[in-house]
């Protein structure tokens, strides 16, 4: 039995049936770590230091909601989830956190399918037309 198999029996163990298949539906790996914190909108971020966890892949969020989309975390948090900071924002005293200028009021959906997704328009007259058949009447 390979030590991969062993790590996904023992995560099994640990974090029950059910965070077991949300997390091999959201991840697509079974993970087990202390909670780190979570986040105004209900989003748990953890982390595992254990040796038998791969190198950069020991911290991650589960998400409120079953369905998720990267756009649901604030930049803070993903900052300490790709490495850039090892403190999570959680544990930073209130003149350590930056500020934006314009905070937005809420996390902005990614529209990417929907109505409100991005469309460019361009005012740019179009290098190649649509092919427009014509059709002229036969001469016998």
């Amino acid at each position: 039995m390979s030590s991969g198999l062993i790590r996904v029996f023992r995560n099994l163990r640990r974090v029950g049936i059910k965070d077991y298949f949300r997390q091999m539906n959201s991840i697509g790996d079974t993970k087990y770590g202390r909670l780190v914190a979570v986040d105004r909108y209900g989003n748990k971020f953890f982390e595992n230091t254990e040796e038998d966890e791969i190198h950069l892949r020991t911290r991650w969020v589960q998400y409120k909601d079953w369905y998720y989309d990267v756009s649901q975390i604030e930049p803070a948090w993903h900052g300490w989830l790709g490495y850039l900071v090892d403190t999570p924002p959680s544990e930073l005293k209130p003149e350590q956190k930056t500020v934006r200028k314009y905070p937005t009021p809420e996390v902005i959906p990614n529209g990417t399918g929907t109505r409100n997704a991005y469309v460019p328009y361009s005012t740019v007259k179009p290098k190649v037309s649509m092919w427009s058949p014509t059709v002229s009447e036969r001469t016998a």
